[in-house]
């Protein structure tokens, strides 16, 4: 007996649900007999297979979403243990947002705690960077300092001076110095440096200026500074506190302003 015509609503949730089955499109349709009679005979190719059409377009898309966000990672396990690694992914984490650019967010959680991440213990601090990269495209950034406002700054006036860094700045800390493997993300891997093998920490500095992303290493005492900037210390505390010596400091600040990295100066 012919199962009842689904309705609009009914049609959408069970080809929703055949199309995003981890299991495939072919598994996911036997185990729903009602669906397979939905679909009209079309010889040669039968209703499985015609589903599968979909169903496998569907999880290409996401593959190559999370293979153009996670390049550097893809490099570092090579083609077939990327690709273990995002089925996995995607079986434990299935899209639930109409954002394609929301996908990837649990993947450096994910590849931190997967198998794989035993053979390449870098794989979560080099995801992580991946991700940090993606969400400061994304991020907008605010209009560039006019140089003029610098010199308007009274000199009795710079203690109490408080700097606005562009909403791109992050902080990036990691275990493993994952960096250069971020850089070399496009290349072949047949150009080598691939992976690193010894632990080492390393302090970033993580920001887009008008062309790109742009990742720098810092040293212990920028780091410092460029912290409690973003937290709001004003320049005077940072000298109060030790932070930094004062041709330290005024040497980064040209740094950051020629980066793009300041991009207001408040004198109270």
């Amino acid at each position: 007996m012919p199962s009842p015509r689904p309705s609009l609503a009914e049609l959408q949730k069970g080809l929703y649900e055949v199309f995003t089955d981890p299991r495939g499109a072919r598994a996911a349709a036997a185990a729903r007999p009602a669906a397979l009679s939905w679909i009209a005979p079309q010889p040669p190719a039968d209703a499985p297979t015609r589903l599968s059409v979909y169903g496998d377009g569907y999880f290409l898309r996401l593959f190559e979403v999370l293979s153009d966000e996670y390049k550097a990672v893809r490099r570092a396990l090579g083609e077939m243990g990327f690709r273990i690694l995002a089925a996995e992914y995607l079986a434990a984490n299935p899209s639930a947002s109409p954002t394609l650019g929301d996908l990837g967010e649990a993947f450096p959680a994910f590849a931190a705690r997967h198998s794989l991440s035993r053979d390449f213990p870098f794989l979560g601090d080099l995801a992580r960077l991946e991700r940090a990269a993606l969400t400061r495209l994304l991020t907008e950034r605010l209009p560039a300092l006019d140089p003029a406002a610098v010199g308007r700054v009274p000199a009795d006036a710079w203690g109490r001076a408080k700097l606005t860094l562009d909403p791109t700045v992050l902080l990036f800390d990691a275990a493993w110095p994952v960096a250069e493997l971020w850089r070399r993300r496009e290349l072949p891997a047949s150009r080598g440096g691939r992976t690193v093998r010894r632990a080492r920490a390393q302090r970033l500095l993580v920001f887009r200026d008008e062309a790109w992303v742009r990742v720098r290493e810092l040293g212990a005492g920028e780091r410092a500074v460029l912290g409690r900037l973003l937290d709001g210390a004003r320049l005077g505390e940072l000298f109060a506190d030790g932070e930094g010596d004062a041709a330290s400091i005024r040497e980064w600040f040209g740094t950051w302003l020629g980066e793009g990295v300041i991009k207001g100066i408040e004198a109270l």
